[in-house]
């Protein structure tokens, strides 16, 4: 508590000195403002009242059907946390928030969606959760980790001047990170950098992360940094903590969805430590693409919306995409429910076979039917290449409309499939939700 400051800085210290492995799904705090006084909230993207849900018929789990038929669900008001320094409740000449300088001690990566702020005036703090495929936590013994320090703020004035000073409040508080006022072994003031290049697809994200046992993106038992690159490939990643990391990259755009560099490193305190060179070769031969592989569904057809339970009981069962004539953003949609999507394309053989990419960016079950898998089929001109079964991240019915869990898959067309003409492939999903990143088609190297 500094007396120049309307707020309460925390932060949690946790750790396992039993002989056992803790598992758990979820570590949050919780704070909750009167809601008669404070009926607003705020993840940035969007800042509303929440609607009066008592009565209404409970659709599943925490989403109502309102008296006017549209949803409103608590996860309506999630968001990518990496990307949400502030969130918080406000109304009646106050606001509350929280405020992070950093989030390098949540789970997950880049693309870990949370709950931040949903009804009853309710802001949360999720340091770990489950809710869009993360695994469950499991503490090995001695295992200690330090999370935050974050800022439980308090301002007042009108709507649009208390979430101004929000966030101008977490530039302040960004400015200040590492906090020279912590002491504490597990939190080093002295930190170091990181920087290089990524090459081929010079558009990318770049993860440095220390739980290098367990994937990156689905990371919960350390701290995790990140940054996109620069135009020429080019990245630069401050305050980080000393230690043994991977530095991973992954692109951002092109077609190379299953390319992933990765080098091992040790970060010094003061030290800058620089990586070289990190390739992502871009595939040649393409012959089609629907989108362009970044890890999310972003450029089809309602990805853009504001997060509801709706859209993904729009999407069609049935479609029809012909390359060259159809236009992505407005007939490829976000999220395939059950049925068949068809990719109409010409081409001709020519005694080579064909390699495709699907990139996947969520593999979503049915909390209403209790369907815990999702199934995708995959055919070409009626000949089957591919059965896929993936474990729900229960994404899409969460209301995830750009992502959640990401897969690739790089299947090879035998040669004698390819006709002269009109050639289909065929997308059929007979359980849960597929969202998709992006599709290609490319001829196989001779």
């Amino acid at each position: 508590v500094f007396s120049a400051l309307s707020g309460i800085y925390q932060y949690i210290k946790l750790s396992n000195p039993t002989d056992l492995t803790v598992d758990f799904a979820e570590f949050r705090t919780v704070h909750r403002f009167d809601h008669a006084l404070m009926p607003k909230v705020s993840n940035i993207i969007r800042s509303e009242a929440t609607p009066d849900v008592s009565g209404r018929p409970l659709i599943q789990d925490t989403t109502w059907q309102l008296a006017d038929g549209t949803y409103w669900s608590k996860y309506d008001l999630c968001g990518y946390i990496r990307e949400t320094p502030w969130f918080g409740v406000y109304g009646g000449g106050f606001g509350g928030w929280i405020v992070s300088a950093s989030r390098e001690y949540h789970s997950a990566g880049p693309l870990k969606q949370e709950l931040l702020v949903h009804q009853d005036s309710l802001m949360l703090n999720y340091f770990h959760s489950t809710h869009f495929g993360t695994p469950n936590l499991l503490v090995p013994p001695g295992w200690s980790k330090f999370f935050g320090p974050y800022l439980v703020y308090i301002n007042t004035g009108s709507e649009e001047e208390v979430l101004a000073d929000a966030a101008n409040q977490a530039l302040i508080e960004q400015s200040q990170w590492p906090y020279s006022w912590v002491e504490d072994e597990e939190y080093p003031l002295s930190r170091g950098s990181v920087s290089g290049r990524v090459t081929g697809q010079t558009k990318a994200m770049v993860v440095v992360y220390d739980a290098v046992e367990q994937q990156f993106d689905l990371q919960n038992l350390g701290y995790l940094f990140h940054a996109e690159t620069n135009e020429d490939g080019t990245f630069a990643i401050e305050n980080i903590r000393p230690g043994s990391y991977d530095v991973v990259a992954y692109p951002l755009a092109g077609h190379g969805s299953e390319n992933l560099a990765r080098k091992s490193i040790t970060v010094e305190a003061g030290g800058l430590r620089e990586v070289g060179d990190l390739e992502l070769p871009e595939p040649t031969g393409i012959i089609w693409a629907i989108g362009e592989t970044d890890r999310k569904s972003d450029g089809f057809r309602y990805s853009h919306e504001l997060r509801n339970f709706y859209w993904h009981l729009v999407t069609p069962k049935k479609l029809q995409f012909v390359v060259g004539q159809s236009n992505h953003s407005r007939e490829w949609y976000y999220s395939q429910s059950e049925g068949v999507w068809q990719v109409v394309y010409e081409d001709q053989p020519d005694n080579q076979g064909r390699i495709l990419r699907l990139a996947i960016a969520a593999a979503t079950g049915s909390l209403i039917f209790n369907v815990t898998t999702a199934h995708l089929q995959v055919e070409v001109n009626d000949f089957a290449l591919a059965d896929f079964e993936f474990d729900n991240d229960k994404a899409v019915y969460r209301d995830a409309l750009q992502s959640g869990n990401f897969f690739w898959e790089k299947i090879t067309v035998p040669a004698e499939t390819v006709i002269d003409g009109e050639n289909v492939l065929s997308l059929r999903v007979t359980r849960g939700s597929i969202m998709y990143d992006a599709i290609s088609l490319a001829r196989e190297a001779a």
